[in-house]
């Protein structure tokens, strides 16, 4: 079962075009940290290039429930991750670590968080992006609807079409305004829905460029794949 959650969700992201992304919606109590576990570890076996975008140490958060799980979490070390604040590090330092402060202006960050982007699209070439914690920086600007704004069209509208990578987006939208989550919706092409119901962890195609997606599921009894990612 493990397996063909595994070989599902994979497949799933090998679909994707250089230049797509996709949001994975989700509350606070869905067991992320499972599905962020399998893409990484897809990831790793596939040797394809890939970096973690970690906003204001969501990274270290997935790590500690992967760890209280019972999980072994050494396949977390040596991943390039682009910090977006946050104090906390995952994983050994490597030369590919780039660390953005977003305490300054959104223009200025915005500058130096695409700076480190091009750094690691020379040393890596084609790559994925793993984001994570996205919501907690939305929820910084929810107050100033023309600084949110301008967050989501120079921060997330200008990734699409860029051919040098492609990837996911975590998204937590229970703790966001649902106008921010509907704004988000209309300008990702691609919205998966993460959800624990009745004991199954389901990934649900909400929204797709291809019609013939919508409503699939992958699916996976969650207890089992816990079990059998401890082993």
């Amino acid at each position: 079962m493990k397996e063909e959650f595994e070989t599902s969700v994979w497949n799933y992201l090998k679909s994707l075009k250089w230049g797509e992304y996709v949001i994975v919606e989700h509350s606070s109590s869905d067991p992320t940290h499972l599905l962020f576990y399998v893409m990484i570890n897809q990831l790793k076996k596939s040797d394809v290039p890939f970096v973690v975008i970690d906003v204001l140490d969501k990274y270290y958060l997935l790590r500690m429930h992967l760890a209280s799980a019972g999980i072994d979490t050494s396949i977390l070390d040596d991943i390039p991750v682009i910090k977006l604040g946050g104090v906390r590090h995952v994983g050994k330092i490597t030369s590919l670590v780039e660390r953005v402060e977003i305490s300054q202006d959104a223009p200025v960050w915005i500058r130096h968080y695409r700076d480190a982007l091009r750094r690691v699209e020379e040393k890596l070439g084609r790559y994925v992006k793993l984001i994570v914690g996205i919501d907690s920086l939305l929820q910084l600007y929810e107050d100033n609807i023309w600084e949110l704004n301008a967050l989501m069209l120079a921060g997330f509208a200008s990734m699409m079409g860029d051919k040098a990578s492609k990837g996911i987006v975590f998204l937590n939208s229970s703790v966001l305004n649902p106008k921010t989550v509907l704004k988000l919706e209309e300008i990702f092409p691609r919205v998966l829905k993460l959800e624990l119901k009745e004991g199954e962890l389901i990934l649900r195609i909400e929204k797709s460029v291809d019609f013939d997606e919508y409503g699939q599921e992958i699916k996976v009894n969650a207890q089992e794949l816990q079990d059998e990612l401890r082993t």
